[in-house]
């Protein structure tokens, strides 16, 4: 599971992501960054789901010849059709292992970038809901897991807010810290922490995109991938 938290302020958008790569279990089996930067597109990519989607993906589209934000949201849908149906027909024990237990085509795939057409910021994320796909604009953002009541009610009694623009990072990295604090399941089980390993704070702007690793937790690795 991923934790994806973009906020789209005037002259910039915010992405914060963990970097824990989990088991459906709930073991820890990894780390990894989870953006991936389209510079010629002047977006990222985020995505929430099985961690094997974003390199095939992001190859798919960093090899398509983009023009700029615009052409990476005509572009993306049939990109990921291409690369689910690719991962889907792979012969790896590992993946079909991981198809058995979710579904591919409910990961959250979320495109943030800098619309030089219309001069601002802004995020979409993919709808899989219908049976035509679409991509959706997110307004002034969103928060993924955000649909756990014990978490807004969290947020709620720390008197967490976004009104001040320049404690977003500080803010993005509490959410972070309240996301770890409330367990969630990844298939109906039981649950457990799935927000872990690192945030990292990615910020595209129309001068550019800047991402780094902005605080670390000490989150354990499961003894067996160790062993």
């Amino acid at each position: 599971m991923t934790a994806i938290n973009a906020l789209v302020r005037r002259d910039r958008v915010h992405v914060m992501t963990d970097g824990a790569v989990y088991q459906p279990d709930g073991a820890v089996v990894g780390s990894m960054q989870k953006v991936y930067v389209l510079a010629q597109a002047d977006a990222v990519l985020a995505i929430r789901g099985p961690t094997y989607i974003g390199p095939p993906l992001y190859g798919a589209l960093n090899g398509a010849s983009l023009t700029g934000f615009d052409d990476l949201l005509s572009t993306l849908i049939p990109a990921v059709l291409h690369t689910l149906d690719s991962l889907a027909a792979f012969d790896s024990e590992v993946v079909a292992e991981a198809n058995a237990r979710l579904d591919l085509r409910r990961a959250d795939v979320v495109v943030a970038g800098w619309s030089r057409a219309r001069g601002r910021g802004e995020i979409h994320k993919l709808d899989t809901s219908a049976e035509e796909w679409r991509l959706e604009p997110q307004g002034e953002g969103f928060i993924m897991p955000g649909d756990n009541p014990a978490l807004m009610a969290r947020l709620e009694a720390h008197g967490w807010d976004l009104s001040d623009e320049r404690q977003d990072e500080r803010r993005l990295i509490e959410l972070l810290r309240h996301q770890r604090a409330v367990p969630t399941s990844l298939t109906g089980g039981p649950q457990f922490v799935t927000v872990g390993a690192f945030a990292q704070h990615t910020v595209i702007t129309a001068q550019g995109i800047a991402t780094r690793i902005v605080e670390r937790w000490a989150d354990r690795i499961s003894e067996a991938v160790r062993a």
